[in-house]
């Protein structure tokens, strides 16, 4: 059987599966780093092995197919998740893409909140000249981060949002964020309700953007002044703005951007400067 062989029988046969999960479980079972290299194989001789009808049968129970192999790609490399931290998604790509663009040549913190799998951190560290924090209140999320960062060139911090930074008097000159944002009354897919960390996914019972705003005044700005970027959920940039006006005050710059599915998906806050000039 042809690897092009196995690879049509499965989708004939369980054709609710996407074929995206079905090719990435081929490439995985046989030893096939990149795509291009799967299509010229395509037509190779296989032996059909039972670690390819192990990942599908878990695929069939709805779990992504990140977690079955461990890995999930983000901008330019593979990361290692599991169910403690979120999938990246293709708007945090497009939020940490928009960063880049911006702030590649500048200098100073950048704070990456709620990093989970620290894909956002690291993306930063490798692609800006900027110091990279990381925070997590969840120890086992931390954990997947660390593992992420062979080179250790981000510092993870335990802690709710801004405090570890509050409490080590650190400078800071950008936070980028994709804090949990789906409503409780949200329609899910299987594979992301059962699946993925619920505390990481969902908008939790208090204004987890208000809090983080007022925490931002505790925060040691640098003295160039702060920026924030935010991935918000659908439907909530022009309250999240409102928020940041009523805690910022009107002399901030506050606007939304949207993402490739012409969604208002990121709100970008700048020109928030030291303690004097925010409104109490």
């Amino acid at each position: 059987m042809t690897l092009y062989a196995l690879q049509q029988k499965t989708v004939a046969l369980y054709p609710n599966l996407d074929i995206n999960d079905v090719n990435l479980a081929l490439m995985h079972v046989y030893h096939i780093n990149d795509y291009s290299t799967f299509v010229l194989k395509l037509h190779e001789e296989v032996k059909e092995k039972v670690l390819f009808n192990t990942i599908i049968n878990r695929l069939l129970n709805a779990e992504p197919i990140q977690y079955i192999l461990g890995s999930a790609y983000f901008y330019d490399q593979d990361f290692f998740v599991n169910k403690n931290v979120l999938i990246p998604r293709p708007e945090t790509e497009e939020l940490v893409d928009l960063f880049i663009k911006e702030n590649k040549g500048k200098v100073g913190n950048v704070v990456d909140v709620g990093t989970g799998s620290g894909v956002i951190a690291l993306t930063l560290s490798n692609h800006t000249n900027l110091n990279v924090y990381a925070t997590d209140i969840s120890k086992k999320a931390l954990k997947v981060a660390k593992v992420n960062d062979t080179n250790n060139k981000v510092t993870f911090m335990h802690g709710h949002l801004l405090l570890p930074l509050i409490k080590s008097n650190i400078p800071v000159s950008f936070i980028v964020a994709n804090l949990p944002y789906i409503k409780k009354d949200e329609k899910l897919d299987t594979k992301v309700k059962d699946y993925e960390p619920a505390r990481a996914l969902f908008y939790p019972a208090y204004n987890i953007y208000k809090t983080l705003f007022k925490q931002v005044k505790k925060l040691r700005i640098s003295e160039e002044g702060l920026s924030i970027y935010l991935e918000v959920g659908t439907n909530q940039a022009a309250e999240v703005k409102i928020t940041a006006q009523k805690e910022f005050g009107e002399s901030v710059s506050i606007n939304i951007v949207q993402d490739m599915q012409q969604k208002d998906r990121f709100v970008i806050i700048k020109g928030i400067y030291g303690h004097k000039n925010l409104s109490s």
